[in-house]
């Protein structure tokens, strides 16, 4: 039993940092993801490799070609359009619900990870906008605002369209200056908060949908991407 719950804790670990390096950039879309250069880099055996891929299919941003094994998802407009499509009509849904029944705690997370994302450096190290730790705080925050509503399915479901999007969001510059940009973001999300803590699904409902609908706006879909880092080829 301990040989399986270690091989489990292995394929977690391993997920997590495959994950990272791909909504960070360091595996760029449309890279292969072959046994032998993520073996070197993970130190971990192929049957490890094999279900931290295989869960990384399900979340979306991993997909499988017959014969040619992973990849990094690719980006297309279409798809990014339909994906859209879809995160407007799902999430602010599921925020009405969340709304309607959360409780005095939920109140609090929301508090609490919207001033965590108020904190996080915007930009990263080279930079560039969306640093690593603010895409975090910025997941955890619209995730938490989710989080009053206990259905499980709406929670996997939106995860997975949250992740395929923060993927979009980094391959893309933005087009309005970045002051403006941060300063148009940093008052949606306030506004989002006090619906929440004001219990006003109505208002919450039509702020993330017109939230979601104005970032999708500002992405521009890169057609070329920089070649694969070092340390990505293992």
């Amino acid at each position: 039993m301990s040989k399986v719950k270690g091989a489990g804790s292995r394929a977690d670990t391993v997920t997590a940092a495959i994950r990272a390096d791909i909504l960070a950039g360091r595996l760029i879309p449309g890279q292969r993801l072959t046994f032998p250069e993520l073996g070197a880099v993970h130190a971990v055996s192929v049957g490890v490799l094999r279900e931290a891929l295989a869960r990384l299919v399900e979340q979306g941003i991993v997909t499988t070609v017959s014969n040619q094994g992973f990849s990094v998802i690719a980006l297309s407009a279409r798809d990014f359009a339909e994906l859209t499509q879809v995160r407007t009509l799902i999430e602010p849904q599921f925020i009405r619900v969340s709304v309607q029944a959360g409780s005095t705690r939920w109140e609090s997370e929301v508090v609490a990870a919207h001033h965590v994302l108020q904190r996080t450096p915007y930009f990263a190290e080279d930079g560039t906008a969306f640093s690593p730790a603010w895409n975090t705080a910025h997941t955890d925050f619209h995730m938490t605002l989710l989080a009053g509503c206990s259905n499980v399915y709406m929670h996997d479901g939106t995860a997975r369209l949250r992740d395929v999007s923060a993927l979009y969001r980094r391959w893309s510059p933005i087009r309005s200056p970045v002051d403006e940009a941060l300063a148009r973001i940093t008052t949606e999300h306030r506004d989002l908060m006090d619906a929440a803590l004001a219990h006003d699904a109505d208002r919450a409902e039509t702020l993330l949908r017109e939230h979601i609908q104005r970032a999708a706006d500002e992405i521009v879909i890169a057609r070329e991407f920089p070649e694969p880092s070092a340390a990505a080829q293992g």
